[in-house]
Order: structure tokens, then sequence, then C-alpha cells
């Protein structure tokens, strides 16, 4: 009573754990985006694409600007392109190739494929149409420059990774194709459009050495004894994505500028045909990759990988790439459009894909760990020792 009494004078009041439990506050609904919202991110997630698309026009509209008082020669060929590959050297993590070497016959698949079977089957395919008048010769030959290409890397990891792929045998081959294809691009483009193409292998051998394969050492030297340069590349890893497609979409608009003014001129319905004819190919290209690597037993994850490794083809070195070895040619354009169109059309599919894959393969690991999980059928687990069923037997 005396303590009663006390806690009243003192104003303390007791409270009981029901009292604190107060039921939470309703969760609050997210506002919608504004339509200015959703516009900057439809841009900001296809930026490269749309940049692209305005460069192409503004230089349809003024080709001299680029063609003549940029100084292309300088600015694009040389500068963004020995920029945008010390950045890929930089970048490049050349000790995980050496960790992924142990599956040498998947990787050795998938680079075949990539730069061998559809640079030779495309060529065919171009051929035919040329002889048919189906497309000019510039198209054409642009189509078998793309199909020559090695794959991307960012997207090729992106896409393997969200489909449930193997992502270490995505990160080996997207290197390796590209370390490849500086060598693999020019012999191919010489071997297959030598007679159309004007261009001399040693030539280009020396001229991808001096912009492409000097800044890649440097970006390598500068990963592995430069730490600060390396840990300021990746702290700002995303602006720099930014600069190099800012320096790709240059090289573009500067590469359209000579095309228009200098080069020949395609029809409309050239460039409707070509677009047709790359969707169809990336269509057949993916359906018979899938269909091999069934055939050649890889297991779903590597199949996955193998399924956007073997068919995408990268604008990241291919613009840089088709710009050394054109160098000066009016028509550097037209070799440039199928990949402009391939390159889109590849992360449509692909990020449609993503998702039934990742179901796939979900499926497939599961059904995995249920028949790791089974008994053989003929080893019957024996019943307890005090189980009716022995008791029975034991009397009998």
């Amino acid at each position: 009573m005396e303590l009663a009494a006390k806690d009243q004078e003192d104003g303390e009041t007791l409270c009981t754990p029901n009292d604190d439990a107060l039921p939470p506050p309703p969760p609050l609904e997210k506002p919608k985006p504004s339509a200015r919202e959703r516009c900057w991110s439809f841009y900001s997630s296809n930026s490269f694409v749309l940049n692209v698309i305005v460069v192409i026009c503004v230089a349809r509209a003024a080709p001299w600007i680029g063609a003549e008082h940029l100084a292309p020669q300088i600015t694009a060929s040389q500068i963004s392109v020995g920029v945008i590959f010390f950045f890929t050297g930089l970048g490049l993590k050349t000790r995980e190739l050496i960790k992924a070497l142990a599956n040498y016959r998947f990787n050795a698949f998938v680079q075949l494929f990539n730069l061998g079977v559809l640079p030779v089957g495309i060529w065919c395919v171009s051929s035919l149409l040329r002889s048919m008048n189906a497309l000019s010769r510039g198209l054409a030959n642009g189509i078998v420059v793309c199909a020559s290409l090695p794959m991307t890397v960012n997207m090729v990891i992106v896409l393997t990774k969200s489909a449930g792929g193997d992502e270490a045998a995505a990160v080996f081959n997207s290197a390796c194709g590209n370390l490849l294809g500086v060598f693999v691009t020019p012999g191919w483009v010489v071997a297959l459009l030598g007679k159309s193409s004007s261009v001399d292998f040693v030539a280009v051998l020396l001229k991808l050495s001096r912009r492409v394969l000097g800044p890649l050492f440097v970006g390598q030297l500068a990963q592995y004894h430069l730490p600060k340069v390396a840990a300021w590349a990746k702290k700002h890893k995303p602006r720099l994505k930014k600069l190099q497609e800012g320096l790709l979409t240059f090289i573009v608009y500067c590469a359209f500028c000579n095309q228009f003014k200098n080069g020949e001129s395609a029809r409309a319905s050239d460039v409707l045909v070509m677009v047709v004819v790359q969707c169809a190919l990336l269509g057949v290209c993916m359906g018979l990759a899938w269909f091999a690597l069934g055939v050649a037993g890889f297991p779903p994850a590597l199949r996955v990988m193998g399924l956007f490794g073997c068919t995408h083809k990268t604008v990241a070195m291919g613009v840089p790439l088709i710009d050394a070895i054109y160098g000066d040619d009016s028509n550097k354009g037209l070799y440039l459009l199928p990949l402009l169109v391939w390159h889109p059309t590849q992360l449509i599919v692909g990020s449609f894909l993503a998702n039934p894959l990742s179901k796939w393969i979900a499926k497939h690991r599961a059904s995995a760990e249920v028949v790791a999980g089974e008994a053989p059928d003929d080893a019957i687990e024996a019943p307890p020792p005090d189980s009716p069923l022995v008791s029975r037997k034991a009397a009998s």
C-alpha cells in the first residue's frame, strides 16, 4: 500500500507489455513515377542506342562537320580508340582467365562457333543475297564484318548471370574472345572479303598493334603495377563506362559523316532487307548454337552461357576494330550499320530469354537433386528390429 501510494505521489504509472504493442502503421504506397522520370529511365537504359540514332541523323544533316572539321583521323581513329582500349586493358582480369582454362573443351567450342562457324556461314548467306542483288556491296560486306567480330564482354556476363548460367565460363570466354578477335577479325575480313574490301592484312596488324594492342598492354601494366590507378578506375567504373560509350558514339558519328559525304549511298530497301536479315540470322544462329550445345552434352549452366557466347557480337570492340581495319574507307559507315542492328537485337532477345532460361536451369537442378537423393531400386531399407514384420519372421 505504501509503495503504491508512493508511486502515485511520484506520478509514475506501470505499463503492461500490451500497452507498447501498437499495430504497425500501414505501408506507404510508392508514388508512381512521373512521365519525365519514366522517359529518363528509358533513356538511361538505352542511352547508347538512342545516342547512335541521334548522331546518325545529325551526320546526315551536316556530314561536313565530322568529315572535315573534327579531324576524325586523329580524334576518332587514334585518340578515341586508344582511350577505349586503355580502359579495356585496365579492367581486363587476365589472371581469372588462367583459372578457367581447365574447361578447354567447352571454351574451344564457344570460340570456334563464334569466331569460326558464324563468319563462314553468314558469309555464304551474304554472298547469296549479293548475287541476287538483294543487298548492296557495302551492307553485304558489313554483315560479314559483324559476324567476324568477337562476343561482347559485359552483356554476355550479365545475361549469363541473370539466366543462372556459368559466370566463370562467361568471364573467361568473353575476355579470351576479345583478345583473339584482334587477330581473327582482320584475318576473316581479308580471307572472306579480300577482293572487295581492299584491306592489307599486314598493314592492318601494324595499325592494330599501334592503336589497339599498345593501349591494351599499357592498361594491363597499369592494372598490375599502378594499384592506385586501378583502384581509381574501379571506383569510377560507371563514369568510365559512360565515357567509353561517348567515345564509341563519336566514332560512329565520324564514320557516318564520312559515309554521307564521300561514300556510296544505300537504298532504304537495302537497309530494310539488311535489318530483316540480321534479325533472322540472329534467331537461326541462336537456335543452331542451342542445338549443338545440347548434342555436345554440356550441362545446363554451360549450355546457357554458350547460347549467349556463341552468338553475341561486341560493339565496344567492334566499332574501333572496324575503324582501325578500314581507316579512311568512305564506306565505313555501311560496314558499321549491320553491327548497330545486331547489337540491340541481341540485347532484346537475350533479356527476353534470361527469365525462362533461369527457370529451366532451376528445374534441372531440382531434378538432379531429387535423383541424387533417391536410393537405388535394389537398396531396400531393412525394417527396424522391433517391427511387427521382424517379430512374425522370428516366430515362424
